[in-house]
This record gives structure tokens, sequence and C-alpha cells, in this order.
């Protein structure tokens, strides 16, 4: 993508645009992670036309790239500045993207009743394919069938294809980004809330493997820099506990090829205590565990990169948030998925970041032997949405190549 090819519109709490930034205006930053809460900041003059509109409770963005809308979402707090050398002063917009309705939300164990504290039943339960099955959550708790006063305004539900394998989850209060997350990772599916026209839309889809096509290297001129991240497994057993008391409880160990290797490999056993006391259905307690070890039970290398603007394989083009790459790291290539993108317009051009994690295929041995330097911080784990974080984490790797 190229600067010229982002268009940031200015929408009204009832979703109606309301004008265009222009280009040559544009102090814009952009933070955005697969199944999770983005977040946006934009800077604009005190004396900007638009500027008073995204001062108004409700308002909000839409972000359009080459291919459509990258991200949509509202306002959460503005900061007004003035020096010496701007006395007219401007003002820092900061945002999310929509899909924060998920994380404002719980799933209800009677969503068919919008008062939390008259719930009549102890669980939803639902089962199905994985997109089925949050579709229905979706849909009950904030869409359209949810009763009147939980329903997202303006909200639609978006098509469902039943993907993924069959499921069953129980539902008592959680919050609803979570619960779709823990679905989602078991299906290889991603999912967002998004503005399509004048309203939001709920979206399922599956990840694009373009690992085939699309190998980020440093030295065939697809990235102009990268930094990796190497860790530990976060649990290579689960011990998933359902019903009962004592040794009548109902006890099921989790744990998978990848896990266990991970687990010679660092010579660590690590456990992870899972309360499922909520179910006693077996397959239930088996899902449980399941995500736990997909989600955690692998030696970790997130990859983040910057990638080269000349490139014939563009970023937000020919592959994009949630898809899975090939990027070579150490001489090695891996299979990752792209798990968040950070942009930047400003005075000094356009630029473009992305992370990659849960990457398949790395030696650890050669990579801890050529290993000169080891960034610290770790990319967040899937259900983690800090929906009030700006976005200087991902940001500070650009432009330092």
């Amino acid at each position: 993508m190229r600067l010229e090819d982002i268009t940031i519109e200015v929408r009204n709490k009832a979703l109606v645009r309301l004008g265009l930034v222009r280009p040559e205006e544009l102090n814009f930053e952009l933070q955005d992670t697969f199944n999770n809460v983005g977040s946006w900041k934009l800077t604009l003059g005190s004396e900007h036309l638009l500027t008073p509109h995204l001062r108004t409770p409700g308002s909000g963005i839409i972000v359009t790239g080459p291919d459509g809308t990258l991200l949509s979402g509202p306002t959460t707090k503005y900061e007004s500045a003035s020096t010496p050398e701007d006395p007219g002063g401007s003002v820092i917009f900061s945002g999310v993207s929509d899909d924060i309705v998920l994380s404002d939300m719980l799933a209800f164990p009677q969503p068919t009743n919008p008062n939390g504290a008259t719930q009549a039943l102890a669980h939803d339960v639902r089962q199905g394919p994985a997109e089925t099955v949050m579709h229905a959550f979706v849909n009950a708790n904030i869409g359209p069938t949810a009763p009147v006063g939980r329903r997202k305004t303006g909200l639609t539900m978006g098509a469902n294809l039943a993907r993924g394998p069959q499921v069953i989850k129980s539902a008592r209060f959680p919050v609803l980004g979570n619960l779709l997350t823990e679905i989602a990772i078991l299906g290889n599916l991603g999912f967002r809330v998004i503005q399509r026209g004048t309203g939001l839309v709920f979206e399922t889809y599956t990840v694009t493997d373009r690992s085939a096509f699309v190998r980020l290297d440093v030295l065939n001129g697809t990235l102009s820099g990268q930094r990796a991240t190497i860790s530990a497994p976060g649990v290579t057993r689960a011990i998933v506990a359902g019903q009962g008391e004592l040794t009548k409880r109902q006890l099921l160990q989790v744990d998978s090829p990848t896990s266990l290797e991970a687990e010679g490999d660092w010579g660590r056993r690590i456990e992870k205590w899972i309360d499922q006391r909520n179910t006693e259905v077996w397959a239930e307690l088996q899902q449980a565990g399941d995500e736990a070890i997909t989600e955690a039970g692998f030696t970790a290398v997130d990859v983040q990169l910057v990638p080269m603007e000349s490139s014939t394989m563009v970023f937000g083009t020919d592959w994009g948030l949630g898809d899975r790459v090939a990027v070579v790291v150490d001489n090695q290539e891996l299979l990752s998925n792209v798990t968040g993108l950070a942009m930047k317009a400003g005075p000094n051009g356009y630029q473009v970041g992305a992370v990659l994690g849960d990457t398949t295929g790395f030696d650890l041995n050669v990579a801890m032997n050529k290993r000169l330097a080891v960034a610290e911080k770790k990319v967040s784990q899937l259900e983690r949405a800090d929906a009030g974080s700006g976005t200087s984490d991902v940001m500070s790797i650009m432009g330092v190549w």
C-alpha cells in the first residue's frame, strides 16, 4: 500500500460519513490485531472542519485501503495541545476498532433475558460447527435476535458457512470476544466487526494460506528489517477439571506431540490447571484442554517485520492480517500467521509494519546458537484486548533498520 491508497473518513454516532481527511493532512497511526481489538490515533488542527465532529461522543473513523475497509471504529478520547510555534493548536483523537463491542459485552447464560441479575439459566450451551457457534453467540447477545436493550444498533450478521470442527461451548458471563477467540482458534478462523456501507457487520473468515507464494526475507528485497523473539511454551500438559469433588472430580490431562516436543527441547514440564466445573461433558473438557495446548503449547517464535515499500509482495494486497505466510529467520523458512499490523502516515511519509506469531518449523537449536540478541517483548496472546493501549510498541520497530 501507498499513502495515496489510504483514505480516512469521519463518521457520526449513526455511522453516517461526514467527510474525508485529505492525504496531505494525514497525521495518523493504526494498530490492528488478529481476532482482537485494534486502536488508532488521528491528529487534526483545531480549526479543521472535521474536528468538531470527532469531538462529539459516538463519532469515529473509517479507514479504507485499495481492497476495501481496513478498520473502522469509535473515538474513545481526545486531547488538545498548542505551542508557540502552533498557537492555533491541534487535537489528538484516539479510538479503537468496532471489535470493541465484543470486548464491551458479556455472553449471558440466558441471552433472551437482558437483565444480568435475573438470569434463570446456569449456562448457555451451544454446539455445532465452530463458525456456526460463533455466529450464534454473537447473534443471541448483541445481534439482531438479542433483546433490544443489549442489541448493538446497526449490527447485522455476515455469512455463516458452517466452517470448522464440531464444538460444544458453555457460556456464563465470559467476555464475548474471549469466548469467540477460544472457538476460533480451534477452527483456524478469523472474526471482526467492521463498517460496511451504513452499518456494522460481524464477519467470520478462514485463514488464507499464502505461504506458497509469499516468502518474506531481508535478502530477497521483500523486507527492510525484522526482529524475532523466541520464548518457551506457556503450557505442555493441561489438567482439566470438570465437576465433582476431591477424588470424584472429573480430571483429564491433555497434551500434543508439539507440546511434548517443546517440553523436551526446553527441559521443562509446564502444567496448567483449567477449572471447568461449569460442565460435566467430557467432549467440552477435552476441548478446553485442546484450546490451551493450541494457544500456548509450543516454542513460540514471534517476528516483527517491516515490509519493503517496493516489494513485489504488497502488504494489504497480496497478503494481510490473519494470512499464513513464509518468513526467513536465521536462514530458516518459517510458516506463520500475520497476527498484527501497524501503520503510520504523516509528514515523514507512510510506513507499515507487521507482527507474525505462532510460527512452525523452527529449529530451536540452530536459532539459539546463532542468536546475537533477542527482543524482550513477546507478542500479546490472542485473548488479551487492551482497548485503551496506544500504538507505540509496534510502531517502535519502524524506521530503525
